[in-house]
C-alpha cells in the first residue's frame, strides 16, 4: 500500500468523501447525543421524583400514629411510642438528623375562592432534610405563617383564613414563602400548606401524624442504617405497624406509582443506543456502498495497470479509517455541543421544564468513537470486496447498471423475509416480557430483514408499477420508472436511505406520541375521584345533594356516608359506606370494592395493622355493643370502604322511653348521618369548558354554605402531569437529533447517486433530451422509489413505536401498534391512539428531503456541458 496513493485518492474523491465525512460525523453525533440526553433525562427525571427524599437516608413511616387512635389514652400511647421511638432513631450510630413529617387536614378558605380541604406540614428545621427550594420570601418562623406552592397563584403577604378539621375557630394566616413545587405531584392536595410544627399541633388537637425522615453522617450505608434503626425500633412498645425503608428506594416507590419505574430511562436508554448503532451503520454503509460502487471501472484500471487487488483493498481501508478517524472526530464535538444546546434551547423544542446539568459520561465518548470507527470500516468491507471482485474487464462496466443475477435477489427476499418473520416475533416475546433491551435488538434484526426484502424485490416491483405509470405519463417518466429496475443496487440504496430515515422518525414520534396516554392512565389509577364536597362537622345542607347533581358538567353524584370503624386495639379509620356499584360509576376507574360481610383498609392503615387479607376482625362502630366481624381486604387505594349492608346503620334518635322522636323538635346532631358528596365531571369536558363547570360546582356550594370544602383531583393530576412532562417532554430533544440524522442519511445518498451518474446524463443530452426532460427524469425516478419506501417506513416505524411504549410502560393491552392483532405485538391503548397527522407528516417530510436532494442534485448534473462528461 502507498501512502501517496491513498492520499491521492483522499484528494481525488474528496467531494465524495465530504458526504461521507457529514454522514458519519452526524452518526457519531447521534450516538453521543442520545446517550448526554438520555442523560439527563434521566437525572431530570431522579430530580422529579427523589427531591423530597434526596437527603433522607432513612423512611420511618407509621411511627406513633395519633390520628387513628379512638381514645385519649390510645393517642397518648401512641405519643409516648413515637418519642421513644425519635430517641432510639437519634441515638443510632451514623444518624446525623431526624425530622417528622407531621400533617394534618385543615380547610382553607381563600377570598373569592370556594372553602377547600387541604394539608398542613411541618418543615423541618434541618436545612439538609427540608427539599422544598425556596422560590421567593422566606420560611414560616412563628404561628400564623404559612407557605405555600410558587403555582398557586398567591403573592407573599396574601392572607386567608384556615380551620382546623376537628372543630375551633377559623384563623388568619399570612404567606410569607412560595415554594418552587413545579413537577412536585402532591396525591393529597392541589394546596398543600407548610408551617412551623407549633403551628400544625395547633391546628391538629389530637395530634399530627406523619412520615419521620433521617439524614445520615455518611458512615454508614443506608441499608445497614435502616436495618439498625428497625432493629432498634422493635424493642420500644407500640411499634409493630412500622415501616422502614431507605430514601431511595422511597423514591423509586413513588415513580413506580407514576411511570412504572425510573429504571425504564436506563433501559430506554440501552434500546435508544442499540438503535443509533444500528442505523448509524445503515447510514454509512448506504454511503459507502455509492461511493465505492463508482469507483468500480477506476479499480478496475488500476488493476490493469498491475494493481493486486489486495493493494487496492487495503488502500480502501485505510482510506476509510482517514475518513472515519476525521469524521469520528468531527462528530464527537459535533454530538456534545448537540446536547448542550438542544438542552440550552428546550423549551423551543416543547420541554416546559428546565432540565438538569446536562452529563455525557466519559464511556458514551468511547462507545461514539467505536460506531464512527468501527462501523466505518465494517460498511465499508462489502463494497470494497466488491469493486474489486471479478475481472477488471468486467468491471470496467458500471455496477450500478448490471443486473443481479435473479437467484441472488430471490435469496435476498427469502433470507429477508426469514429474519424479519424471526425477529418480529422475538421483538413480540421481548414487547410481552417488557424487555426494552432485547426488544430493541431484536427489532433491529427485524428492520434488516425487511430492508434486504426491500431491497430484493422493490426494484422489479417499481419497476413493473412504473412502466403502467410511464405509458400514461409519457416517455421521460416511462425511462425514469424503468431505470428503477435496470439499475438494482442504485434503487436499494436510495430506497434503503429514506427507508432508514422515515422508520427512524416515525418509530420516535410515534413511541413519544403513546407514551402521553399511558401516563395519563396511570395518573387517573392515582386519582380516580374527580370532586369531594365536605362540612366541617359531617352535615350537608339539605337540599345540597339534590341540586348539586344538577349543575353543569356533573355527570355522576354520590352520597357516602362517614363513620368510624374502631379495631380492637384501639385504632380507628373513617370509614366510607355507599353501594359499591354506585362508587364504581363514580370513580374514572375500577376500585377494590368489597363484598358482603368485607371492609376495604388502605394498605398503608394501622387499623388492623396485624391483619393480613383475608383475616376477620371485629370491629366496633358507634359504641362497644354493635361490633361486626368483618373480613378484612387490603387495597393500594386511599379509602376504607364498606357496603350499608355490612356495617350497622346510623343510630336513631329516640326518646328516654324508646318511643319514637317527635317531629316538631329537631334531631340532636349526633342522631344526623355525616356524608360527603363524591362527583364525577363529564369526560367530554376538557380546558375552558371543564374550569366553567368546576366553578359552577363551587358557586353552587358555595351559596349552599360558605364553610363547605371542594376537594378536586384535577389540579393534583396537573401536578403530576407536570412531573412527568419534566421527564417525557424531553424526547422531542432525542426526536430533534433523530429528523437530523434522517435528513442527513437521505440528502447524502440522493446527492451521490445523482452525481454518479454524470455518463448517462450526458448520454441522453447527447440524443436529444432536453435538459428539463432529464431533471424531471431524475425527480420522477425519485419520487416513486420515494414514496413506496416512505410508505413502507411510516408502517414499520408506527409498528416499532407502538412495541416500544408497551415495553416501556406496561400500558394498554389491546389490539394496539399496527399488526398487533396479527403478531402479539401490542400498542399502547390501541389503534386510535396512533398519532396519524405525526406520521403523515413523517412520510410525506422523508418523500419531500428526497426529493429535494435529488432535485438540487439533478440540477447540477444537467447544466454539466456534454463534451466533459
Amino acid at each position: 500500500m502507498s501512502a501517496r496513493l491513498v492520499l491521492g485518492q483522499l484528494r481525488a474523491h474528496a467531494g465524495r468523501y465530504l458526504g461521507t465525512l457529514l454522514a458519519i460525523a452526524v452518526a457519531v453525533a447521534f450516538v453521543l447525543a442520545s446517550v448526554g440526553v438520555l442523560r439527563t433525562m434521566a437525572a431530570s427525571a431522579d430530580a422529579t421524583f427523589g427531591m423530597r427524599y434526596e437527603n433522607t437516608a432513612v423512611l420511618v413511616q407509621n411511627l406513633g400514629d395519633r390520628t387513628s387512635a379512638g381514645s385519649e389514652a390510645a393517642r397518648e400511647e401512641a405519643a409516648e411510642s413515637q418519642r421513644l421511638g425519635l430517641e432510639a432513631i437519634a441515638a443510632t450510630p451514623g444518624v446525623r438528623a431526624v425530622t417528622v413529617d407531621a400533617q394534618t387536614y385543615v380547610r382553607a378558605r381563600v377570598e373569592g375562592r370556594a372553602q377547600q380541604m387541604t394539608t398542613t406540614t411541618t418543615l423541618a428545621t434541618d436545612d439538609g432534610l427540608r427539599w422544598q427550594p425556596l422560590a421567593g420570601g422566606r420560611l414560616p418562623a412563628t404561628p400564623g405563617e404559612v407557605a405555600i406552592r410558587a403555582d398557586a397563584d398567591l403573592p407573599v403577604g396574601a392572607t386567608f383564613e384556615v380551620q382546623p378539621t376537628g372543630g375551633g375557630d377559623p384563623a388568619p394566616v399570612t404567606v410569607v414563602g412560595l415554594f418552587d413545587l413545579a413537577g412536585q405531584p402532591d396525591m393529597k392536595s392541589a394546596f398543600p400548606l407548610y408551617a412551623t410544627d407549633e403551628q400544625v399541633q395547633q391546628w391538629a388537637p389530637n395530634g399530627a401524624g406523619g412520615d419521620v425522615r433521617v439524614a445520615s453522617d455518611g458512615t454508614v450505608p443506608d441499608a445497614a442504617l435502616a436495618a439498625e434503626i428497625e432493629r432498634r425500633l422493635a424493642d420500644v412498645p407500640g411499634t409493630s405497624a412500622v415501616e422502614v425503608s431507605t430514601g431511595a428506594a422511597e423514591a423509586d416507590a413513588l415513580a413506580e406509582s407514576f411511570m412504572g419505574g425510573r429504571d425504564v430511562y436506563t433501559r430506554a436508554l440501552l434500546a435508544f443506543t442499540v438503535l443509533a448503532v444500528a442505523v448509524a451503520a445503515l447510514v454509512i454503509g448506504t454511503t459507502f456502498a455509492v461511493v465505492f460502487a463508482a469507483r468500480v471501472r477506476e479499480t478496475a484500471l488500476l488493476r490493469c495497470l498491475g494493481a493486486s487487488r489486495l493493494q487496492l483493498r487495503v488502500s480502501g481501508i485505510a482510506e476509510a479509517l482517514a475518513v472515519g478517524a476525521l469524521a469520528t472526530a468531527a462528530g464527537l464535538a459535533l454530538g456534545r455541543f448537540a446536547v448542550s444546546l438542544a438542552s440550552r434551547e428546550a423549551p423551543r423544542l416543547g420541554v416546559t421544564i428546565p432540565l438538569q446539568e446536562v452529563t455525557v459520561p466519559g464511556r458514551a465518548y468511547l462507545l461514539a468513537a467505536a460506531v464512527g470507527m468501527g462501523v466505518t470500516v465494517l460498511t465499508a468491507l462489502p463494497s470494497l470486496w466488491r469493486a474489486t471482485s471479478g475481472s477488471p474487464l468486467e468491471a470496467m462496466r458500471p455496477a450500478d447498471v448490471r443486473p443481479d443475477p435473479w437467484w441472488r435477489r430471490l435469496a435476498m427476499v427469502v433470507v429477508g423475509a426469514a429474519l424479519a418473520a424471526f425477529g418480529w416475533h422475538s421483538m413480540s416475546a421481548a414487547v410481552a416480557a417488557r424487555d426494552v433491551v432485547s426488544a430493541g435488538a431484536w427489532g433491529v434484526l427485524a428492520f434488516l430483514g425487511v430492508l434486504a426484502v426491500a431491497a430484493g424485490a422493490l426494484p422489479t416491483l417499481l419497476g413493473a408499477l412504473g412502466t403502467v405509470v410511464g405509458v400514461v405519463l409519457g416517455p421521460v417518466v416511462l425511462l425514469g420508472a424503468r431505470n428503477t429496475a435496470r439499475s438494482p443496487r442504485r434503487t436499494a440504496a436510495t430506497s434503503s436511505a429514506v427507508l432508514v430515515g422515515v422508520t427512524l422518525t416515525a418509530t420516535m414520534a410515534t413511541g413519544i406520541a403513546l407514551l402521553g396516554p399511558a401516563i395519563q392512565a396511570r395518573l387517573v389509577d392515582r386519582v380516580p375521584l374527580d370532586v369531594a364536597v365536605t362540612a366541617p362537622d359531617g352535615l350537608l345542607p339539605a337540599g345540597l345533594p339534590e341540586s348539586l347533581p344538577e349543575t353543569r358538567g356533573v355527570a355522576e353524584s354520590l352520597v357516602v356516608t362517614d363513620m368510624y370503624a374502631e379495631d380492637p386495639q384501639g385504632k380507628r379509620t373513617v370509614l366510607r359506606v355507599a353501594d359499591p356499584e354506585r362508587i364504581r360509576e363514580v370513580m374514572r376507574r375500577d376500585v377494590d370494592l368489597p363484598g358482603p360481610g368485607e371492609i376495604m383498609l388502605p394498605e398503608s392503615s394501622p387499623v388492623a395493622a396485624d391483619a393480613s387479607d383475608g383475616d376477620t376482625v371485629r370491629f366496633t362502630f358507634f359504641s362497644d355493643d354493635d361490633g361486626r366481624d368483618l373480613v378484612v381486604r387490603r387495597t393500594s387505594d386511599q379509602w376504607a370502604l364498606a357496603s350499608p349492608d355490612s356495617v350497622p346503620a346510623w343510630p336513631v334518635a329516640r326518646l328516654p322511653d324508646g318511643s319514637p322522636w317527635p317531629e316538631s323538635v329537631e334531631v340532636p346532631s349526633q342522631f344526623v348521618p355525616r356524608t360527603e358528596l363524591w362527583l364525577r365531571m363529564d369526560d367530554a369536558l376538557e380546558g375552558e369548558q371543564l374550569d366553567a363547570a368546576l366553578q359552577d360546582v363551587r358557586s353552587t356550594v358555595v351559596d349552599a354554605a360558605p364553610d363547605l370544602a371542594v376537594t378536586e383531583s384535577f389540579a393534583s393530576r396537573e401536578q403530576i402531569a407536570t412531573s412527568v412532562r419534566t421527564v417525557l417532554t424531553s424526547s422531542s430533544l432525542l426526536l430533534a437529533v433523530a429528523v437530523a440524522l434522517a435528513l442527513v442519511g437521505v440528502a447524502n445518498t440522493l446527492t451521490l447517486a445523482v452525481r454518479e451518474r454524470t455518463r448517462e446524463i450526458s448520454l441522453l443530452r447527447g440524443v436529444g433530451v432536453t435538459r428539463t426532460g432529464v431533471w424531471l427524469m431524475l425527480v420522477l425516478e425519485t419520487l416513486l422509489v420515494a414514496v413506496c419506501a416512505a410508505a413502507l417506513g411510516v408502517v414499520l416505524g408506527a409498528a416499532f413505536g407502538s412495541g416500544g411504549a408497551e415495553a416501556l410502560t406496561g400500558a394498554g393491552g389491546g389490539v394496539g401498534g399496527v399488526f398487533g392483532g396479527l403478531t402479539g405485538v401490542t400498542g399502547v391503548g390501541g389503534n386510535e391512539n396512533l398519532p396519524v397527522s405525526d406520521l403523515v407528516m413523517v412520510g410525506v417530510g422523508g418523500v419531500l428531503a428526497a426529493l429535494l436532494a435529488a432535485g438540487v442534485a439533478a440540477l447540477g448534473a444537467v447544466r454539466t456541458r456534454v463534451t466533459t462528461s
